[in-house]
């Protein structure tokens, strides 16, 4: 009973570890530890006592310490004592460890059979199990496998294949097959089980290797040049929406995108503001917008902002994004995937509790509409912009709808003021350049108080850096670069429709060679002949 204590606790600690060091943390990141998860929920598979349960505690301290940033925000913006806002954390934390349980179950039931088949199913089943949680219960698909990879571009070109979450999958089969003692026995069965996935590493190592190489300049991509300028503000949370402080921080962003404007031998096609960089209602019946109007007409450019909408009777508040230029209102977007206690409460758990959380603003509703900004550029014509509102960004299927909605480039505003010094505006933006990866697109991003950055369709950040070099975070800054309008499609465009039903297929087609078996321990015996 010791020895399954002991052999418990290790693998308990390994898998945290992969989680929490394997994503964006204060500590160090290790991107490649993020593949351990899968081999150790594998090992508990095949020991098969409990797999759900175990499946499911086995990474619980890891994935709610990666989730820390959830009971800063709590504490300091909800009003809870860290008494209550330290379980947010644990309680989030067990809702995304659920679906490690539900792949550990599943892999129990799979364990008769051989390795490459083992590597298959552990591939699929972990698909399924990030693509379904990015939308039961409203999604939350943080903390991917493919994400932990997010440092470093020249590893992340599998996206445009396969998406993140397939790529997820892929590095899932791969561990597990790693992992698998019957492969570390040298001999011809061993190379037989392994000459398939080596085979399929070697062809997404080439893809990628070909693609980075080929793209590294920019110079193969036809498009037209997008000068644009990214504000950061830095408005401090508790007292952005003070009825004092709005023509200040209206005030800010005007001298900022002034300096800007200053420094470059011409000016940009695009001034890109915060998510509700603007706080009052637009266009609303206060001076301040027609002030912004004035100030877009005066710069010459297109300036597109967050702030405040409604759906025109006054009655629904949405979070939304708008677009003036000298010609004045030319454009908004309503964000349409919200965050559940951030900018909405279930109606079932509307409690006085949470009312802090939404910092007097009330209750939104999504908007309608593909999201698409047409901005007019200096050298003539327009480019198709697709806004991606703060949380919107972590989602593959909505970059791919303003793709093919005629989207050339991709907007991502945001306010992560809300978690302060912690994790999550980096593991936000490692999550949101993965849509320039799969979609081909170039990502401008601009926040509140960091991480402002572009991503190119390679996955590289230019971030908004201060004096030392290190992203700036809680300063106000603002970041000047060119991007291009994009047309063209990656595979994992016209893949994306089918791939849960490929997946679902390629599953279905192993589920028959169970019929007859036996579930048995994986680490026992011999191979049987597929």
């Amino acid at each position: 009973m010791r020895k399954d204590l002991a052999e418990a606790v290790m693998l308990s600690f390994a898998a945290s570890a992969a989680v929490f060091l394997g994503t964006a943390n204060p500590v160090v990141h290790v991107p490649f530890l993020i593949m351990l998860l899968p081999a150790v929920l594998h090992r508990i598979a095949v020991k098969g006592d409990a797999p759900f349960c175990s499946g499911a505690a086995a990474a619980l301290p890891g994935t709610a310490a990666a989730l820390y940033w959830i009971a800063v925000a709590a504490e300091h913006y909800g009003g809870m004592p860290w008494m209550l806002a330290v379980p947010c954390s644990i309680a989030l934390g067990a809702c995304v460890c659920l679906w490690n349980g539900a792949w550990t179950w599943a892999m129990a039931r799979l364990r008769g059979l051989p390795p490459l088949k083992t590597a298959a199913a552990a591939a699929l089943l972990w698909y399924f199990s990030e693509w379904t949680r990015s939308w039961v219960m409203t999604g939350f698909p943080w903390l991917t496998l493919s994400s932990g990879l997010a440092a470093w571009p020249a590893l992340l070109q599998p996206l445009s294949l396969l998406g993140e979450f397939g790529y997820s999958g892929i590095l899932a089969g791969t561990a597990v097959l790693a992992a698998d003692p019957r492969m570390h026995a040298f001999s011809s069965r061993t190379l037989r089980h392994a000459a398939v996935p080596a085979a399929l590493v070697l062809v997404l190592g080439a893809w990628s290797a070909w693609r980075f190489a080929w793209m590294a300049d920019s110079a193969p991509l036809e498009g037209r040049p997008v000068d644009v300028v990214l504000c950061q503000g830095n408005i401090r949370q508790d007292v952005k929406w003070t009825p004092a402080y709005k023509a200040d921080t209206l005030r800010k962003y005007e001298l900022l995108t002034l300096s800007a404007l200053g420094e470059g031998p011409e000016k940009p096609d695009l001034i890109l503001w915060p998510e509700t960089a603007m706080p009052f209602i637009y266009p609303g019946t206060s001076p301040f917008p027609q002030e912004l109007r004035r100030f877009a007409a005066g710069s010459e450019c297109t300036v597109v902002f967050g702030s405040l909408g409604s759906d025109g009777s006054g009655r629904l508040l949405r979070n939304s994004a708008f677009a003036v230029s000298a010609e004045g209102d030319i454009g908004r977007s309503d964000k349409r995937h919200l965050v559940p206690f951030g900018e909405y409460l279930p109606p079932v758990l509307d409690w006085e509790v949470f009312a802090g959380l939404l910092q007097g603003l009330g209750g939104f509703s999504p908007g309608e509409g593909d999201g698409i900004l047409r901005l007019p550029l200096r050298r003539g014509g327009e480019a198709a912009a697709g806004m991606l509102i703060c949380y919107e960004a972590v989602f593959p299927e909505i970059a791919r709808e303003q793709a093919a909605s005629g989207a050339e480039l991709l907007l991502n505003i945001s306010n992560d003021a809300w978690y302060d010094r912690t994790s999550a505006p980096m593991q936000h933006l490692q999550l949101s350049l993965m849509r320039a990866v799969e979609q081909g697109r170039f990502l401008c991003r601009a926040t509140n108080t960091g991480m402002t950055a572009v991503a190119d369709p390679l996955g590289r950040l230019e971030i908004l850096r201060g004096g030392a070099g290190a992203p700036m975070l809680f300063e106000s800054g603002m970041l000047r670069g060119r991007v291009l309008a994009l047309r063209s499609h990656t595979p994992y465009f016209y893949l994306h429709p089918w791939l849960p039903l490929l997946a679902a297929a390629a599953l279905a087609a192993l589920l028959p060679a169970l019929r007859g078996r036996r579930p048995r321990s994986a680490a026992a015996g011999h191979f049987r002949n597929d």
